[in-house]
């Protein structure tokens, strides 16, 4: 396996990057703002510039124009200017690391809805997710049965069916013979809330990811305990998508990850990152929507936020039970 260590005086996984370094500049919305507040501002001087007429002001009806909505387009895009680079400012992407592991590909997809399908009740079986590993189409997918007395989740690949189980900030993948194979489990970090590390072991193997905020995150990083470097993208939906709502909003994860990880393990790192920002996206929602549902413990366990009154508190079975 051909890797990118990151061994050298700096963090693990090559810390992040400077705040201002040109490879932020992609995730920097300022930068369209200020580029559109340069384009509105040349084309007001050009405006300007074109004004052939011998009196004071600028008279020439479309000269005149250009400037006119120059002019009042510059009030809003410099506020998006300011607010963008305050956010940017503020805030820095902590799981922007400088080099990666270059191991086998992995993306996640989701398979559109049968139209034709009712929608109530729900159907015996539903695709969740659809795994591509090592560039082969679908090599895992996550599934969701209906069972006597609920609904239950399985990884299912070539010769394997693990089922999932999620609690407050766990989840876990078990054989037929009970074996947990795959376990993810969060640990809350100093600093406030939200702020947690999730510790995931995939048959022996440890990874580890750290989440810091409920802002969208454009990538999620995964270290080994030798400091290697495991990048993946999180496929935000965009606004339409998530204007839609249900299968089209939810996020496709791509990047690479080792070349040991048998497909049901790339799959249960992808189906983790899925839930976790389900749980996220619930917690910042709270108190933005018209209505909104009381807080969920559960979301905001998996966030880094776990209730004041179970934070010691262990999982229980009836919290592993997944729906």
């Amino acid at each position: 396996m051909t890797v990118t260590p990151t061994r050298d005086d700096r963090p693990p996984g090559g810390g992040p990057v400077s705040r201002w370094s040109p490879r932020r500049w992609a995730h920097h919305h300022y930068l369209w703002w200020a580029g559109a507040l340069l384009v509105s501002a040349i084309a007001g001087a050009i405006a300007v510039g074109l004004d052939t007429s011998p009196g004071p002001g600028v008279t020439d009806g479309g000269a005149l124009t250009v400037l006119v909505t120059a002019t009042l387009l510059a009030p809003f895009l410099l506020i998006g200017f300011g607010m963008s680079l305050s956010f940017a400012v503020r805030r820095r992407v902590h799981d922007d690391v400088r080099s990666y592991g270059v191991g086998q590909p992995v993306r996640a997809d989701v398979p559109p809805a049968d139209p034709d399908a009712p929608r109530w009740p729900p159907p015996a079986e539903e695709v969740l997710l659809r795994v591509e590993v090592d560039r082969v189409p679908g090599a895992a997918r996550v599934v969701e049965r209906a069972v006597r007395g609920g609904r239950h989740r399985w990884i299912e690949s070539e010769g394997e069916r693990l089922r999932l189980r999620s609690g407050r900030g766990t989840l876990t993948a078990t054989g037929p013979d009970g074996e947990v194979r795959h376990r993810a489990t969060r640990r809350a970090l100093p600093g406030g809330p939200h702020r947690s590390r999730w510790d995931i072991e995939l048959d022996g193997r440890r990874l580890r990811c750290e989440v810091r905020g409920l802002q969208d995150p454009p990538r999620r990083t995964l270290l080994e305990p030798d400091g290697t470097a495991w990048l993946l993208q999180m496929g935000v939906p965009s606004l339409l998508a998530r204007f839609r709502g249900k299968r089209a909003a939810r996020p496709r994860p791509h990047g690479r990850l080792p070349e040991e990880l048998a497909p049901h393990a790339a799959a249960f790192v992808l189906w983790l990152f899925c839930e976790l920002e389900e749980h996220l996206s619930r917690v910042r929602s709270y108190g933005q929507e018209v209505g909104a549902m009381p807080r969920d413990e559960l979301s905001e366990a998996w966030a880094g936020w776990p209730p004041c009154d179970r934070s010691t508190a262990t999982t229980t079975d009836e919290e592993q039970a997944t729906a």
